[in-house]
């Protein structure tokens, strides 16, 4: 249903709803962007870094409401909305 190439892009332009399942078996709804405005001093912080593990599928985004990285597995994304 969704790529991470795609979820990396609608993230980089836009603050993103994520509906998945965490490890745990629990729901989460985060509200999270790679949009340079609202991560600490982008690109050159840790997150351009975890952008670069393609191999990974788990996509590192700035969660908005707690203010720090969090990551979550592709394959897990239940929903996806902007904003």
């Amino acid at each position: 249903m969704f790529t991470k190439n795609n979820l990396i892009e609608l993230l980089r332009n836009n603050i993103v709803t994520v509906t998945f399942i965490k490890a745990d078996g629990t729901e989460r709804i985060m509200k999270c962007t790679l949009m340079a405005e609202y991560v600490p001093n982008a690109p050159t912080n840790n997150g351009q870094v975890l952008l670069q593990e393609s191999e990974s599928k788990a996509v590192s985004v700035w969660d908005t409401e707690v203010n720090g990285w969090r990551s979550f597995r592709v394959d897990s994304v239940k929903n996806v909305l902007i904003g």
